[in-house]
């Protein structure tokens, strides 16, 4: 008796005993990854602009460092400097083209035609299972032959006066003579990552010489500074060029200026100013040529450098863009002012405030030690072949802070946004216009903005979404049907307000495109449970809702709502209801129906999304097991294609929340299917298209599968070999190719699904964990809800955790076996936890608080 009496005794004290040592080790825990530089080392000069030249900006400037030793050049953007719209055609007005007649008019025939086609296929060509249990399949038919191309073609818009981002021009340093020069060693070009600092260093003659260059977002210059170890040895020249062709290059004492305009802008249209200022101290300054300050046996040199247009974003319908206020006034004013300050304080409040943002969250994967001997371009050729795992560890890690550099570096408040580019261009035509494509490419640029706390850096998306909705609201009018309701943007934008068809058929009709780009506005919401920002926002969610309330049409075969013409993006064919439109749609109607609940609108626009909603044509599954990307399972879907890039089907998935793997029965019967259609369409594909796959792997809980296409992505590509394409450059810029940036955000956006998700309306720990980061933590990853989550783990298990209430709201976490989590408060309290089931629990919180987690 008194046996079994001792035993549960026992096991009651060693239960008290485990909660006491708990308690006592969460008073002082604290999850702090190990601090590692994150930095990106070469050991020669760049010789290449798009693949070994470095990165800087500060979201209104961009600028690419070459870092040669004698002849050192500069490379420099301002982010309104673009070509085309009412500056070159006073008439421009968005590409549209015909009469809104016209258009309804042919809209209607292309509409009825495809429904014919539609019905003779379901009638002739379903997919069906023989006899013999083998799929039987046909592909929809040639669009030439049975006439809907023709009737699609007149539906496109014009990219006439589109334009395209361009280049600035360069600022180039050079030695005074080029006689007698010694031979430099020790050289090193450093982009200090966690600083947001370029520096070349070398060794010449016994001198050590140093160059450091950032760009400053308060100060809205950039910095350059040449010392010397020893007093007297600076000797330089400077001067600007460019291949603008209507620019005036001018030199006045230690200030060198450009001002002029895109070659075919009118003299009231785009204007551009640029101003160099060369501060010496000691030795001579002087002028040269008319365009050239000449520094002569310095001690050091401080350039100033800044840039203006006078671009201003059109938020209503005047689409006015210009300014009346001088650009090189601007540049004056700004200059002046950094004149005064020193170049520690200049660096201080630079580095303070990027560091505002970029020290939100850290990572350590595997616990790295110490930044790898081995160049950056050595540790990419030795990726997972000779390298040892610290070595590849960190330059994952690497890859995944270079994308937030990038972003914090192109978007900024009052920037635009970043375009395909982010902010870096060389030529005066980039390619696809440095632009923003709404069928991805411009969204997938800020998927990692809320997840990796840089939530400040969403505002110029969302500005530039509501900049759209004007002409939006034009195109929806001209295009669609003068009772359509909302706004309508298609798959190419431009910062004139571009938002009409343009004239490519295999992408150019693409409505949905303002659908997807409203997402941003929702996940910021979400992230920070700002109802305010909300409200603000509100009125552009529901007009891209109620224009698809208006715009569906209604499917003869099953009398469900579709989107009509539908194109699969870069893929086709043109049906009814492709799987990517429907799932934006869904997504969009979904989000306005939330936004509603939590704004309390209960309006009849409100209803009416409902009802469309629930008659929406959703998600299937094919005979051949595949997760479907159109309304009829034809042959390319079951065989992929020949591994189509695009796998735009899976948007319920990710970016989307409609589907989430582990939440339901019937979201797992797709989740299997998505894995089918992924492995029919393989692993290939360029950057974004790899960046995305990785995010998709992540989101089918996949680790290991999604580590595999970032080990991919991080192939080092050559320019011109088309034996490498995707995979990065030796400057971390990801190649599509060429340099396309949002394959550097999706692929940071996909880390963090590998270590954290929160669309299912729950927060997910260490949900994608590949077998490669068996130990390491992360601090400051964003969770929906207003989150900060801190994660310890070893041996692919989580050891402890922090969670950061912001708001107060409910938190509801999901992880193995989290029944058994001790959660306390700061002052070492039991939290009480709700039990859901045996991995998912549940407990309230208060604003400003930390919450810590332990396992027993």
């Amino acid at each position: 008796m008194m046996k079994k009496l001792i035993i549960p005794f026992l096991g009651i004290l060693l239960t008290i005993l485990s909660y006491s040592l708990a308690l006592k080790a969460q008073k002082s825990s604290s999850v702090k990854p190990q601090k590692i530089r994150m930095i990106a080392t070469y050991d020669a000069p760049a010789k290449l602009w798009e693949s070994e030249a470095l990165p800087i900006g500060n979201g209104y400037m961009g600028a690419m460092i070459f870092g040669g030793v004698y002849h050192d050049v500069i490379q420099t953007n301002e982010h309104t400097l673009w070509s085309g719209g009412p500056g070159e055609n006073p008439s421009y007005n968005g590409g549209h083209l015909r009469t809104p007649q016209q258009n309804k008019e042919n809209l209607q025939k292309a509409r009825t035609a495809l429904q014919k086609k539609m019905n003779d296929f379901t009638k002739n060509d379903k997919a069906y299972l023989d006899a013999n249990g083998k799929l039987i399949t046909k592909d929809y038919g040639d669009e030439r032959k049975d006439g809907v191309r023709s009737l699609i073609e007149a539906l496109m818009g014009s990219k006439d006066n589109f334009g395209s981002y361009q280049t600035l021009g360069n600022v180039e340093i050079n030695y005074n003579s080029m006689e007698f020069l010694a031979p430099f060693t020790a050289y090193k070009r450093v982009l200090d990552i966690d600083n947001a600092m370029h520096t070349i260093s070398y060794k010449e003659d016994g001198v050590n010489y140093i160059r450091e260059y950032f760009m400053s977002y308060p100060d809205n210059v950039m910095v350059m500074r040449l010392k010397a170890s020893q007093n007297g040895k600076i000797s330089r020249t400077f001067t600007i060029t460019s291949p603008q062709k209507k620019k005036t290059i001018t030199v006045s004492g230690n200030t060198l200026t450009m001002t002029g305009q895109p070659a075919a802008q009118k003299e009231n249209g785009l204007k551009f100013a640029q101003q160099l200022k060369v501060l010496n101290t000691g030795g001579k300054l002087s002028t040269k040529d008319g365009n050239k300050i000449v520094v002569e046996d310095a001690n050091e040199v401080i350039i100033l450098m800044s840039a203006a247009t006078n671009y201003h974003q059109s938020m209503d319908n005047s689409f006015n863009y210009f300014s009346e206020t001088d650009p090189l006034l601007a540049v004056k004013q700004r200059l002046a002012i950094a004149e005064k300050k020193s170049y520690d304080q200049l660096l201080l409040t630079h580095q303070k405030d990027y560091k505002g943002l970029y020290d939100k969250m850290s990572l350590n994967l595997g616990n790295v030690k110490s930044v790898p001997e081995k160049t950056t371009d050595k540790l990419l050729t030795d990726l997972y072949k000779s390298n040892i795992a610290a070595e590849n560890l960190y330059t994952e890690m690497l890859y995944y802070q270079f994308g937030r550099y990038l972003l914090i570096s192109s978007s900024r408040k009052n920037s635009l946004p970043a375009n395909l580019q982010g902010v870096w261009a060389d030529k005066l035509a980039n390619p696809w216009n440095a632009d923003y494509h709404t069928n991805i490419n411009v969204q997938m640029n800020y998927w990692p903005t809320q997840t990796t706390n840089l939530s400040e850096c969403h505002a110029p998306i969302v500005d530039y979404i509501n900049s759209l909705v004007p002409r939006g609201e034009v195109t929806a009018k001209h295009y669609y049907g003068t009772d359509v309701r909302g706004w309508a943007t298609h798959h190419e934008n431009n910062i004139w307000g571009n938002t009409a068809p343009a004239a490519y058929y295999s992408a150019f009709h693409f409505p949905a495109g303002a659908g997807w780009m409203c997402q941003d506005i929702w996940e910021y919401y979400q992230f920070n449970d700002d109802k305010k920002f909300l409200e603000k926002n509100y009125n552009t969610l529901l007009g891209a809702a109620l224009f698809w309330v208006d715009n569906l049409w209604t499917d003869e075969r099953d009398g469900k709502l579709v989107a009509n013409p539908s194109y699969s993006p870069e893929h086709g064919e043109y049906s009814l209801g492709a799987s990517c439109d429907q799932a934006i749609i869904t997504e969009m109607f979904d989000i306005v129906i939330k936004a509603s609940q939590v704004l309390g609108k209960n309006t009849k626009e409100v209803t009416e999304i409902k009802n469309a909603k629930s008659k929406l044509s959703g998600p299937q599954i094919g005979l051949g097991g595949q997760f479907m990307e159109w309304k009829d399972e034809v042959t390319k879907d079951v065989t992929g294609d020949g591994k189509h890039r695009h796998v735009n089907q899976l948007f319920w998935l990710h970016p989307g929340s409609q589907i989430v793997a582990g939440r339901s029965t019937q979201e797992d019967k797709y989740v299997d299917a998505m894995k089918k259609t992924l492995e029919t369409r393989g692993d290939g594909g360029t950057g974004w298209s790899k960046a995305w796959k990785i995010n998709f792997w992540a989101r089918l809980r996949d680790g290991n599968r999604a580590h595999k296409l970032l080990m991919e992505a991080l192939v080092l590509t050559y320019p011109g070999n088309p034996a490498n394409t995707g995979g990065v450059y030796q400057n971390l810029f990801d190649t599509h190719p060429p340099f396309q940036i949002d394959g550097n955000f999706g692929a940071t956006a996909g880390i963090a699904e590998m270590l954290l998700q929160s669309q299912g309306g729950y927060i997910e720990l260490l949900p994608a964990l590949p077998d490669a980061w068996k130990e390491g933590s992360f601090n400051g990853l964003k969770a929906r809800g207003n989150f900060e989550i801190n994660v310890k783990w070893n041996n692919a298990g989580l050891t402890s955790a922090e969670v950061i209430s912001n708001s107060g709201k409910e938190c509801m976490i999901k992880y193995p076996n989290a029944k058994s989590w001790i959660i306390t408060n700061s002052k070492g309290a039991l939290v009480a936890k709700k039990v859901i089931d045996q991995n998912k629990i549940s407990f309230a919180t208060t604003p400003r608080t930390v919450f810590y987690i332990k396992k027993i």
